[in-house]
């Protein structure tokens, strides 16, 4: 179960839900000579990210598994003058016959970040699994790919529901040898057409956790989702690939692959604090966090700072019946919200005149059973009080 404190501490110390934040060139701290580490996830319980705005998204309770590196150098490449940042990366060849090693080159400046272009290394890939034939090989030829604009992956300044698209398509060359098919380093090649949409589709909390084992963290962030339609076409001897070649590795002409991801944006981060990625049926296959985020204020350090509390009876309460709420000392007006485990606010009623040690109200009659948030705020949106209520059908 999540922790409930991680959530109370977290409303109490004023992260607004109705915040929002923008993530400046001076936020993303990328630079040459890091090393950016993160860590994967369990994320065979995790929900996708709600969309909009004033959410919790809570990820605290994923179990860390394994870690991953990037290392990022100054390139060195005159093909892409401009890039100051490279990193190694690889990527599958005919849809994974063959995994080719490369570099990938960056530019970071005030406008936004993302590759402008890579480069991978020739490799050689024995086609005897495939074909039976021991003298059988797909040359996979150096290929040097000039984006001739950026694919970015964030936008200065970063603002909640901005959006950019980008629409790139890339050439990698091969020779072919299957002697069954009189294939002699036949040349042959694939096109890869990359048409991506960026939006910015939620703002709010996003809680993780702390890569150091010590609770969790939570941050202000920006969520980012990217759509793409990835097309593969593929040539033999400069016309369409014949099926029956295709067939051998398993490959479609005109195949298109839906791929989205979901980046949070927090400030002060060298990269993403957190990248999910969805496959084409809707399911979760990746996610990981930022090693870095350890370096933000974690919620259960500073757990010890509650030392208010409210009190409501009856708890626990039938949906539909009365509700009495202690209002705390000095308070005036505001306001009383019931939020669900997700950090949504259900219910809200206005705190008036008249109402100076205890509101009454009705909750509604509709709302589910279980665990809820109830959240006293003062006019200026402090959180004045907060605790659990247990309602039950």
């Amino acid at each position: 179960m999540r922790s409930l404190i991680t959530l109370f501490t977290l409303l109490f110390l004023g992260t607004q839900m109705e915040a929002q934040i923008t993530i400046e060139r001076s936020d993303f701290n990328l630079e040459s000579g890091m090393r950016v580490v993160g860590w994967n996830l369990d994320y065979s319980n995790a929900n996708l990210p709600e969309e909009g705005e004033g959410l919790v998204w809570d990820y605290s309770d994923l179990l860390l598994t394994d870690t991953l590196a990037s290392d990022y150098s100054t390139p060195s490449n005159a093909l892409f003058p401009e890039a100051n940042l490279t990193d190694m990366v690889s990527r599958p060849a005919l849809g994974g016959v063959g995994n080719q090693p490369g570099n990938s080159y960056y530019l970071l400046d005030d406008t936004g970040h993302g590759p402008i272009g890579e480069v991978y290394g020739a490799l050689d890939v024995p086609l005897v699994t495939f074909t039976g034939g021991a003298e059988d090989v797909l040359k996979i030829l150096e290929t040097e790919h000039d984006f001739m604009e950026r694919k970015s992956t964030i936008q200065f300044p970063l603002n909640f529901s901005d959006s950019w698209a980008y629409d790139i398509t890339t050439e990698t060359d091969y020779l072919v040898t299957v002697s069954a098919f009189s294939l002699q380093n036949t040349p042959a090649g694939q096109m890869t057409r990359d048409s991506a949409f960026c939006s910015v589709v939620g703002h709010g909390t996003l809680i993780l956790p702390n890569p150091d084992g010590s609770g969790s963290v939570s941050m202000e962030a920006l969520m980012l989702k990217r759509t793409r339609a990835i097309t593969f076409n593929y040539t033999l001897g400069g016309q369409p690939a014949p099926q029956i070649m295709l067939d051998l590795f398993g490959l479609q002409q005109g195949e298109v692959q839906n791929l989205t991801r979901y980046f949070f944006y927090a400030k002060g981060l060298p990269r993403s604090a957190a990248n999910i990625r969805v496959n084409a049926q809707g399911d979760i296959d990746f996610f990981t966090i930022s090693e870095e985020i350890k370096n933000l204020i974690t919620s259960s350090s500073e757990a010890e700072a509650v030392t208010f509390s409210t009190k409501v009876f009856p708890n626990p309460v039938r949906a539909g019946e009365m509700l009495s709420v202690e209002i705390p000392e000095g308070l005036q007006k505001g306001s009383i919200e019931l939020l669900d485990m997700s950090g949504r606010v259900v219910f809200s009623t206005q705190i008036g005149a008249g109402q100076s040690t205890a509101a009454v109200l009705s909750l509604p009659v509709q709302l589910p059973g279980g665990s809820y948030i109830y959240r006293i705020s003062g006019t200026n949106k402090e959180v004045r009080g907060i605790g659990k209520l247990q309602i039950i059908r």
